[in-house]
């Protein structure tokens, strides 16, 4: 398997990792925290904890295991520009996802049905998470072509 294709695997296993975490990180906060919604107002440190919970943690855990399955393969400096790229891209990539679910959700039920929503959604949003973040981290770990100068290529033009 070649290097590109083995990035975009780990990336689209990193994504698909991060996509279900979220989605369980969320339904569990949901579940625990049934009661306390229903009483009153969230406040801040609630908020700000559920923030952690549902968006950060799973971030850094799925940050965490694209730069350990790109350290077998690539430099350390590589590795972890991936994965710093995929840990900035991944939760912007979930959110502008979500938002646009609803758009997909609503051409879904005319197409398919209101049966159909929920699977055409999540299946947008994992494809969504697949390739975007793949295509950002494969963007930014691709060379530019420029490289340093050497002595003899100044003389040259000179």
């Amino acid at each position: 398997m070649n290097a590109t294709r083995k990035l975009f695997v780990t990336i689209a296993k990193g994504s698909i990792f991060f996509t279900i975490a979220c989605w369980a990180a969320t339904v569990a906060l949901l579940t625990f925290q049934r009661r306390a919604m229903l009483d009153g107002p969230v406040s801040t440190l609630d908020a700000a904890l559920g923030l952690i919970l549902v968006v950060i943690v799973p971030d850094a855990l799925a940050a965490w295991l694209v730069l350990r399955k790109l350290l077998a393969d690539r430099p350390r400096r590589e590795a972890r520009r991936a994965a710093t790229a995929f840990a900035v891209s991944a939760p912007l990539v979930l959110g502008i996802g979500h938002l646009l679910s609803e758009l997909v959700g609503g051409y879904a039920e005319v197409t398919f049905g209101s049966r159909f929503i929920l699977p055409v959604v999540a299946a947008f949003i994992i494809a969504l998470m697949i390739f975007i973040p793949s295509g950002i981290v494969i963007w930014t770990l691709h060379p530019s072509g420029v490289g340093p100068i050497s002595e003899s290529d100044q003389n040259e033009h000179c």
